[in-house]
């Protein structure tokens, strides 16, 4: 065979192989497509850090508001404002001022409670567990009215419980 022959004959296998022998005329060439691994989940975002006590009782804000209610309903209080009733004027504003501040600590809000130690501070007042009691249930109306939800204020009474041994007088035996 000569060399004109063989070439042609490469020609038409080439052709056939593209296509041109009566077979379909060959698709555009397939761009390849990325595709991400089916297989794996994706990357869940990183969750935000729960809120803290503080900020589901409102913050700054919210724990002034509770503070003001219960100093409200201590003033009207026969059993309670017997205890308060000194607590007036610039000795009211520190009172409220040391409560928030209290509140604040207690409830992760970063504040530093700059008051007296609870025992000192109530040493000599003679606080009843009665009391005790009645300024509970004045601060749980005082979440009331602030509309604090029901966890919130459970979980903020069960930080303040154990100041009671430290703030109710030992009873007399």
């Amino acid at each position: 065979m000569n060399a004109r022959l063989i070439s042609r004959c490469c020609v038409v296998v080439w052709m056939c192989a593209l296509g041109a022998c009566g077979a379909k005329k060959p698709q555009e060439p397939l761009t390849p497509t990325v595709v991400a691994d089916a297989g794996a989940p994706p990357t869940p975002e990183p969750e935000p850090a729960p809120k803290t006590l503080y900020d589901r009782l409102g913050g700054k804000e919210g724990v002034a508001a509770v503070v003001e209610s219960l100093v409200k309903y201590v003033a009207t209080d026969p059993q309670l404002k017997k205890v308060f009733a000194k607590t007036t004027g610039p000795k009211l504003d520190a009172f409220k001022k040391n409560l928030a501040d209290q509140l604040c600590e207690a409830t992760d809000g970063g504040c530093k409670y700059q008051g007296k130690e609870m025992k000192a501070a109530h040493t000599g007042m003679g606080i009843t567990e009665a009391q005790w009691d009645k300024f509970v249930s004045m601060l749980t109306a005082a979440l009331n009215e602030q509309k604090v939800a029901d966890n919130e204020q459970s979980e903020l009474l069960a930080k303040l419980a154990p100041m009671k041994d430290l703030i109710v007088a030992a009873k007399k035996k």
